[in-house]
């Protein structure tokens, strides 16, 4: 009997060690790096971000410049990896597509317009919520459909955009001043189509070297995306438009999108060049 108080206190620490044990976190000591900081630390070449929806952080040596940023709503299923307050000090160019909120996030573009320097690349339809968020006429330059223009050394092809809505229809309520754009980088041509069916404006288009393509219902979807890539042959493939938002059955033919079925139908060269990122996840590109 005079050894059970000591085997009481063992059996006290040993239990104390596994609860302990049970509850450290391996990756506690490493932190992890905050998306930001990447992005900061990129000099060289260029990388490639996801942020969730359409939108896309792009940096090339020194310059970062943004598709469609949607970083803010509390719509979103999935919180952004990296926020509008953060890129403020950072971003250079900031392409917006068309009006929708999904699209022209009003919370982020305020954020933006307050805390940062860059300037906005919006087609006409998107000016009036554009001077509701008091951004300055100095800080806007109007995309028009076919219409080229130079920013520095960035060259911008704006394209036509024409809205798809449920079930394959083209939206009743399309407006031809959305676009998509061409953008020319250190050489690289990067196409974010927006929200579009397909048109035969992009099977014209060559040498593209990156492309953002949304096969979602009211967009390109399966058939029209094969098609896409197939004429285009990119070297670089993102499918967006995806995995954001809650999918609801009356919003899931713009929150769902096709992305697995689309490169199941690729030839093992596209397949390879098809990258599904997570968010926050950065790619090179070569």
């Amino acid at each position: 009997m005079k050894h059970k108080p000591r085997f009481q206190m063992f059996l006290l620490y040993f239990l104390s060690a596994l609860i302990a044990f049970a509850g450290w976190d391996s990756d506690a000591a490493t932190p992890v790096p905050r998306l930001i900081d990447e992005i900061r630390h990129h000099h060289k070449g260029m990388a490639v971000w996801w942020t969730g929806h359409n939108g896309w952080l792009i940096k090339s040596d020194s310059l970062l410049v943004a598709f469609d940023l949607a970083l803010e709503s509390a719509d979103r299923k999935v919180p952004a990896p990296v926020s509008a307050r953060e890129l403020s000090s950072e971003l250079d160019i900031a392409f917006i597509t068309h009006e929708h909120g999904d699209h022209f996030e009003r919370e982020t573009n305020a954020i933006l317009n307050t805390n940062s320097h860059c300037l906005f690349v919006m087609p006409t339809n998107c000016l009036e919520a554009a001077r509701e968020l008091n951004i300055p006429e100095s800080r806007i330059k109007i995309a028009e459909p076919r219409k080229p223009f130079d920013l520095g050394a960035v060259h911008v092809e704006p394209i036509r955009a024409i809205h798809g809505g449920p079930r394959f229809a083209v939206f009743v309520d399309a407006n031809l001043q959305d676009c998509g754009y061409v953008v020319s980088i250190n050489g690289k041509r990067l196409l974010q189509m927006g929200d579009t069916v397909l048109l035969e404006d992009h099977l014209f288009l060559e040498d593209i070297d990156v492309l953002f393509f949304s096969p979602t219902e009211h967009n390109t979807h399966i058939d029209p995306s094969l098609v896409l890539i197939n004429e285009l042959q990119p070297r670089t493939i993102f499918p967006q438009h995806r995995d954001t938002f809650q999918v609801t059955p009356e919003n899931r033919y713009w929150t769902s999108a096709y992305t697995y079925e689309v490169r199941l139908r690729l030839c093992k060269s596209l397949q390879e060049a098809y990258h599904i990122l997570d968010m926050g996840e950065k790619i090179l590109i070569q």
